[in-house]
């Protein structure tokens, strides 16, 4: 008999997707028999496979040795090697048992897309098999990950659950959109009021781009909702406020080219033959710019946030800001001080210097 006692990585997950992570040679229809048959029990009783997962549930397997190993299939004796780099310090904005809220510089992949890229998601992998959270034993039943992306080149923050729980909690918020998301955007032309904006986007798979209409043009149109307050402007750009109700694919990019105002730097939405074109490459080749210059930048949590992150009601999360960014803001729209100062975000408290989370009251 093999007895195992559920963690907090573990916690919050369904059974019977639990064993099969712990013994994925055996079958889904063998091991819902052998839920039937009480050879395997959840906290001494018959299971039905469904249940989900607490911190503390004991799972016995009454299996031979011989027979266990056989489903187990070959054991890894060691953490695999997820990134040849390491994570920088000041890329953790939070961290709890449960929970990482991490910043994604530009330039980096939210998750890899070939097998020999890095991603964010793999150097934060490699940060917990540094400090010891991930072992080879515990790989099998949870791989902790992120939850949210951003496109390469859009820096900003992600949450990166550590357990199956978090993961859900975190997930389900996203999908109910309960978490309040803004962006800061540099903005080619002057913005000078308020826009709410509700578009229809297609994707255009073959481009790589995405098409903003008044209405949908397909079945695969879907409805997209973003505003934008405009901050401050010089006589070429605007610093914008960005507050995404929606969260799909190139949204704010497409949505902003749309009307008229493509953000500084893209590569992608700033054609050749555009009237922002040799603007767009002066700014790029005075300040370095690396991408476009929009930044995921905070995000609120809501007062009713379920277990096992409850703790975190109300919270804001800000992400670091970029050194081209943080430039821009200073020289082209007379910023001064610290640049979280300047990028205020309605309802919150102004942020202490050096600081990138607080709670909300």
């Amino acid at each position: 008999m093999k007895s195992f006692t559920i963690e907090a990585r573990d916690a919050g997950c369904r059974f019977n997707k639990y064993l099969n992570k712990l013994m994925p040679e055996a079958g889904s229809g063998f091991l819902y028999k052998m839920l039937r048959k009480k050879n395997i029990t959840l906290n001494g009783a018959k299971a039905e496979g469904n249940e989900v997962l607490n911190r503390g549930d004991v799972v016995e397997i009454f299996f031979s040795d011989e027979t266990f190993s056989k489903f187990r299939g070959e054991v890894a004796k060691e953490v695999p090697t997820f990134s040849k780099h390491k994570l920088s310090k000041n890329q953790i904005v939070f961290e709890n048992e449960h929970l990482i809220v991490a910043y994604k510089p530009a330039g980096l992949l939210s998750q890899k897309d070939t097998e020999d890229s890095e991603s964010i998601n793999e150097l934060l992998l490699t940060y917990l098999a540094d400090k010891g959270e991930l072992t080879a034993e515990s790989l099998r039943s949870f791989k902790p990950g992120i939850c949210n992306r951003l496109d390469r080149n859009t820096p900003g923050i992600l949450f990166f659950a550590k357990t199956a729980a978090s993961g859900r909690e975190i997930n389900r918020l996203l999908k109910e959109r309960r978490i309040r998301k803004y962006y800061y955007a540099v903005v080619n032309g002057i913005m000078t009021e308020f826009i709410d904006s509700k578009l229809y986007l297609t994707k255009d798979t073959e481009g790589n781009q995405v098409r903003i209409t008044e209405g949908p043009i397909s079945s695969d149109s879907v409805p997209v909702h973003t505003d934008f307050t405009p901050l401050k402007h010089n006589t070429d750009l605007t610093l914008v406020r960005v507050c995404l109700h929606t969260g799909k694919s190139h949204q704010i990019r497409s949505v902003l080219q749309y009307l008229g105002h493509p953000i500084l730097g893209d590569p992608k939405y700033i054609a050749e033959g555009d009237r922002y074109h040799m603007r767009n490459t002066y700014y790029r080749n005075t300040y370095h710019l690396h991408g476009q210059q929009l930044l995921a930048y905070c995000y609120l949590l809501p007062k009713e946030v379920g277990e096992p992150l409850s703790d975190l009601s109300c919270r804001v999360f800000r992400s670091p800001v970029p050194e081209d960014f943080a430039e821009l803001l200073m020289k082209e729209f007379d910023a001064k001080g610290d640049c979280h100062a300047v990028l205020e975000i309605p309802g919150t408290k102004r942020l202490p210097v050096r600081g990138t989370d607080q709670r909300n009251e």
